[in-house]
């Protein structure tokens, strides 16, 4: 599994764009938000996770972590 971890002020680009390729090659992805399911990106898009941080089971395997960048989203992470 492929968690992407999403924080208000990600930079859109690079938490979406991973997405998308990622699961169109098959990969199962999941996109967690830190506090809340609904963040804002650093360029006012709202994006709903699919599940917040405290939803998340940390005992699942992750084979991938992505961290998008964005400010201030990378600071907020």
């Amino acid at each position: 599994m492929i968690a992407v971890l999403f924080a208000n002020g990600f930079e859109e680009i690079e938490a979406l764009t991973p997405i998308d390729i990622l699961r169109r090659a098959g990969f199962k992805v999941i996109s967690i938000g830190i506090n809340d399911k609904t963040v804002t990106g650093s360029h006012g898009i709202e994006y709903v996770t699919d599940i917040t941080a405290q939803q998340f089971n940390f005992n699942e395997k992750i084979d991938c972590l992505i961290l998008p960048g964005g400010m201030p989203g990378a600071s907020n992470l």
